[in-house]
């Protein structure tokens, strides 16, 4: 292992995205949302960038939802826009987490180039049944007061890289409820299906679970490298 969590990560997305890290990334695919005894199938279109811009749309056999995140100015902002085309603004306290958790490969490079973010190594373990080395990743508390522990807490994400390839096998964060930043709410992002794209490896199978509870699952048809737009 290198001589620092940073540097480690820093080697894994070397592994994942080449000498020269990509600027961004378009995905087109299936999608499966699973809300209680709800189960909708479509398909789902997502971009994601360097610069901290993303877009997640799902269009489904009920329903359909547009998920954009930006970085202006150094501040994070977010909406989601429903069936009806009405945009919604998200909670500020869950802006906090990588806003590209569909592209691993993305928020490696995020994450890397954040001087602002501290990386510690936890361990080695077991995950989902792969050896893994643990890595958490937080911007870290300036003084012991609530509200800086709790900016720490709400930017806290786990990192899980496969011992053998290095590649990002999991991603857990905690989400809140827009009226209560106290109120975690587990996620965890689970990648396979490792595929090469254009000397990229792409997971083309992304599970999300809230609450250890699959609640969709995106797979990848076709995926192309490359600055992807802003998303509006």
């Amino acid at each position: 292992r290198p001589p620092t969590a940073a540097s480690y990560l820093q080697q894994s997305l070397v592994a994942v995205a080449g000498q020269s890290a990509n600027q961004g990334l378009t995905l087109t695919g299936t999608a499966e949302l699973i809300a209680g005894s709800t189960d909708q199938t479509g398909s789902f279109n997502a971009s994601c960038a360097l610069t901290g811009s993303s877009q997640l749309q799902l269009q489904l056999s009920a329903a359909s939802r547009t998920e954009n995140r930006q970085i202006s100015n150094g501040t994070a902002t977010g909406s989601w826009v429903d069936s009806q085309g009405e945009k919604h603004a998200m909670a500020g306290h869950n802006l906090l987490t990588p806003e590209s958790w569909f592209c691993p490969n993305i928020t490696l490079g995020r994450i890397v180039q954040n001087n602002s973010l501290t990386v510690q190594f936890v361990g080695n373990e077991a995950k989902n049944g792969v050896a893994v080395e643990h890595f958490t990743i937080a911007a870290p508390a300036a003084d012991n007061t609530e509200p800086n522990q709790l900016i720490a807490h709400l930017t806290t994400t786990d990192l899980f890289l496969d011992l053998a390839t290095l590649r990002p096998v999991a991603l857990d964060f905690n989400v809140h409820p827009d009226n209560n930043a106290l109120v975690d709410i587990p996620v965890e992002i689970q990648f396979s299906n490792y595929t090469s794209v254009n000397g990229m490896w792409i997971p083309f199978t992304v599970e999300k679970y809230v609450n250890s509870t699959l609640a969709l699952k995106l797979q990848v048809g076709s995926a192309s490298t490359g600055a992807a737009g802003s998303a509006n």
